[in-house]
């Protein structure tokens, strides 16, 4: 239920990117202003609601689960479990990083890990990534992280930081929220693509929400206006 109650959420807002298409069709005469003047007023309202839409989530969630609980476990679906994730063995790894997904922030992350030598796990879902990981001796949990059995694996109690860099939202909650009840005392990054994400993983638990649009306007802020070097002494 969460999961797609999450994903609706995501999917309500439009993108920014929506803005640069609209233009780049007014600016190819494919596209009327007018119509140009509609899609900003829409993605103006979405973005306006999305917060909105992600609280009203929150409180569907809590009442549904008070209902659940008053029916019983018994009426309660079961969790379907494949033979695969149920006999995924315990990292017996301690103080380790989980770098939850190994794509192009992900593999930049197990980078910086891999220079300083710091100990971490990965858990990745793609063949091919996972194999590459593998190869290159660097320990790899196979599977989805929204599923228990794969976070269970990752020995979460144990370990001393998660950093969830996969762009998925509602996988990245599921993470962090089960994360949180697995470890209490567990520092935990995620990143993000809005504010309405930042809010909602903060919500679930994450310590720190890194939105990559934010930091890229810094890092762009920061080269056009950048500090004065310190005057060099003569010598």
């Amino acid at each position: 239920m969460r999961t797609a109650l999450t994903i609706s959420a995501s999917l309500a807002q439009i993108g920014e990117f929506s803005f640069i298409l609209a233009e780049l069709g007014v600016n190819l005469d494919l596209l009327p202003p007018r119509a140009r003047d509609l899609i900003l007023a829409g993605a103006i309202v979405s973005i306006l609601l999305n917060p909105l839409m992600f609280a009203a989530m929150d409180r569907l969630l809590k009442r549904l689960e008070t209902r659940g609980k008053e029916t019983g476990p018994a009426e309660a679906a079961p969790d379907t479990i494949s033979p695969a994730d149920a006999s995924l063995p315990v990292s017996s790894l301690e103080g380790h990083v989980v770098l939850v997904g190994y794509g192009r922030v992900g593999s930049l992350i197990g980078q910086t890990l891999l220079e300083r030598r710091h100990t971490f796990l990965v858990i990745e879902d793609t063949d091919t990534t996972v194999a590459q990981l593998r190869k290159a001796g660097i320990e790899v949990i196979d599977g989805n992280v929204a599923k228990p059995q794969v976070l269970k694996a990752a020995n979460l109690a144990k370990a001393s930081c998660m950093v969830v860099a996969i762009p998925n939202a509602f996988e990245a909650g599921q993470a962090v929220q089960q994360a949180r009840a697995a470890n209490p005392s567990l520092r935990i990054i995620a990143r993000a693509h809005s504010d309405p994400q930042v809010e909602h993983l903060s919500g679930l638990g994450a310590d720190t929400v890194v939105m990559g649009e934010r930091e890229i306007a810094r890092g762009i802020a920061e080269r056009l206006f950048p500090e004065p070097r310190a005057d060099r002494g003569s010598g």
